[in-house]
């Protein structure tokens, strides 16, 4: 459960667009724009990373390719949420203007991402029944070995949920490494998902929020979820921030654990339901905290 709205065990291979092994990577380049209602920034820099693709499921994957006019700091160039809850808050102070574009990595179609604006972060999408009639161009170019390159474009401008954010566009050539999340260190299913670490502390989260209790709520979260739920608490007050969290627990609760994959020091616990025609996952994220399980990126 992952309060800035994104928020999820093998990973799939990539073939046209291997990945890099490492912690940390240098930034990558980009050159065009993003228009926003008129008003065009440049965009200069290009970092990318892999991430479980929740809407695919099934433990599948997809690049996340942030280009935005201000670099990722070093810190934080990993393959894990940090960075976009960085840009995320950046983008709400206006201290950073750019876009996040998902990649298949099978296909190569970009149809989906993240879009920076004064709220944090904007989901947009386009489903068509062929990625040729689509708005949304991604033109792959030859890259290295652990890179990706390309052309993002779009046929004409999108709107965007709040008017005074948009219509916006983009248009802009990068290249970047591409990260690969952290080799997965254990994978429980059945009786050893319900009693591992993990999960229990996602039953402590979903108790709390059955409870209402903010307080208990926050201490089952790590320092940088508790800082967004505290700015969610101020922008929405303190009943709306609670009925989300019932709301949301009440639907995790309907569905089944699926799996319990660790990455190091990080966790997914993964959840499913549904049947053939209507299926559903929820993926609840975790890191250890001084030695303990917590909510977080």
């Amino acid at each position: 459960m992952v309060i800035s709205g994104e928020l999820v065990c093998m990973a799939v291979v990539m073939c046209a667009f291997p990945v890099v092994m490492m912690a940390a990577a240098e930034e990558g380049s980009a050159s065009g724009w993003i228009e926003v209602k008129g008003q065009r920034v440049a965009l200069k820099y290009a970092f990318a990373a892999m991430s479980e693709d929740v809407l695919e499921g099934g433990g599948k994957e997809k690049i996340e390719v942030l280009l935005s006019d201000k670099p990722v700091p070093m810190e934080l160039r990993k393959a894990t949420d940090a960075w976009s809850f960085w840009a995320g808050d950046q983008a709400q102070k206006g201290e950073l203007h750019g876009i996040i574009i998902y990649i298949n990595p099978d296909t190569k179609v970009w149809s989906r991402g993240q879009r920076l604006s004064k709220y944090g972060m904007e989901f947009y999408s386009q489903s068509v029944s062929s990625p040729e009639l689509s708005d949304l161009v991604f033109a792959s170019a030859s890259a290295g070995s652990g890179e990706i390159a390309g052309k993002v474009s779009m046929k004409k401008a999108m709107r965007a949920v709040d008017e005074s954010e948009g219509p916006w566009q983009v248009e802009a050539e990068f290249r970047t490494p591409v990260l690969a999340r952290p080799a997965v260190t254990g994978s429980f299913t059945g009786a050893a998902a319900l009693n591992s670490a993990p999960y229990k502390a996602v039953q402590a989260h979903l108790l709390a929020c059955q409870k209402r209790d903010l307080e208990a709520i926050r201490r089952t979260m790590n320092p940088n979820a508790q800082e967004m739920l505290a700015k969610f608490e101020v922008a929405r007050g303190k009943k709306a921030v609670l009925d989300m969290f019932v709301e949301e627990a009440a639907e995790t609760l309907k569905l089944k654990l699926t799996r319990v994959t660790v990455r190091g020091d990080a966790a997914e616990v993964v959840f499913s339901g549904g049947d053939k025609e209507s299926s559903s996952e929820q993926v609840m994220r975790l890191v250890l905290d001084n030695g303990v399980w917590k909510i977080g990126q």
